[in-house]
């Protein structure tokens, strides 16, 4: 029996080069904004629209896989960290169904949204800052989606909510026209406020979602989706064993999404979030943002599944 090929890290990404495109290229064109920025306003300008362009080529390449029923599925770059007891964990990228509907949803919204902004941001003298954070927002949602370990989704997680702290908070020169609230008695708040109120509201529901990838990670070994769900059998019962524990897992992992999702109790960021420039609002609020914790309970729901009606579970 011939031995199976052991893939270097180049010739897995030549091989698969689409879902690392889709994040890495809006990344890469967040960075250049500055240089582009020195060349002109108009190269600039046409030059964030081409960064989003090929997240949406990159995007729209995997869908054949889609049809087809041969997608990739766990792809795994190389030995990121090892944790203590020899835990890998590795850089990866998870290609299936749900991963690649939710990436190309990302990426062609975005786009449209950023085609808009080309017009509706036309003039404005702090532009190159908008296509940074619009740009890397753009890349960290699709880390988020594309990830194939909690880790590296929560850094992506992360770039989002610093992102939509940058855009919520664009206009942080605080000018009274660009102030939400009233009228009198009703408070006035400025930009700067609004950015900070998302940030600070939104980071509540990422500490509670940390503690519950503590415990997993605690009691799994691994925080790689797929081996999650292939040994839930085993790491599910043991967290049961301690009374209440399972139960508390639940809620704060449930946290995040709640608060990325502006739900009770973590809804109070969203109204004054309207701060931002218009279409901050179409992408974060509308579009992109609020949808990641939908994305993460949904990647999550075959655990749900198997605690609650394989399982029985408390």
């Amino acid at each position: 029996m011939n031995p199976v090929a052991v893939l270097t890290p180049l010739e897995t990404f030549m091989k698969f080069p689409a879902p690392w495109l889709a994040w890495i290229l809006p990344m890469l064109g967040a960075l250049t904004m500055p240089l582009f920025a020195k060349l002109g306003n108009k190269i600039r300008d046409y030059a964030a629209v081409a960064w989003g362009l090929t997240s949406v080529v990159s995007a729209a390449s995997m869908i054949p896989w889609l049809f087809n029923g041969n997608w990739p599925g766990d792809i795994k770059l190389t030995t990121w960290i090892t944790f203590p007891g020899g835990h890998p964990l590795e850089v990866g990228v998870l290609v299936d169904p749900l991963s690649i509907i939710i990436t190309n949803v990302v990426a062609f919204i975005s786009f449209l949204i950023l085609v808009y902004s080309t017009e509706y941001m036309h003039g404005d003298k702090h532009l190159t800052r908008f296509w940074f954070f619009f740009l890397y927002f753009v890349g960290s949602m699709l880390l988020l989606v594309l990830s194939d370990n909690l880790l590296q989704t929560m850094i992506g997680w992360g770039g989002v909510g610093i992102c939509s702290y940058g855009l919520i908070g664009y206009y942080y020169r605080d000018a009274k026209d660009r102030w939400l609230g009233g009228p009198p008695p009703h408070k006035m708040f400025p930009p700067s406020h609004a950015g900070m109120k998302a940030f600070v509201v939104t980071g509540i529901g990422d500490v509670f979602i940390l503690g519950a990838i503590f415990v997993i990670f605690n009691y799994a070994g691994t925080l790689n989706y797929v081996e999650l769900i292939e040994t839930a059998h085993i790491w599910l019962p043991q967290i049961a064993a301690v009374p209440g524990l399972l139960a508390i897992t639940a809620i704060f992992f449930l946290g995040g999404p709640i608060g990325k999702s502006a739900q009770f109790p973590f809804h109070e960021w969203l109204p004054e979030a309207m701060a931002g420039p218009t279409s901050v609002s179409a992408l974060i609020h509308a579009a992109t943002m609020v949808k990641a914790g939908v994305y993460l309970v949904a990647r999550m729901s075959p655990i749900f599944y198997l605690g609650t009606w394989e399982m029985h579970l408390p």
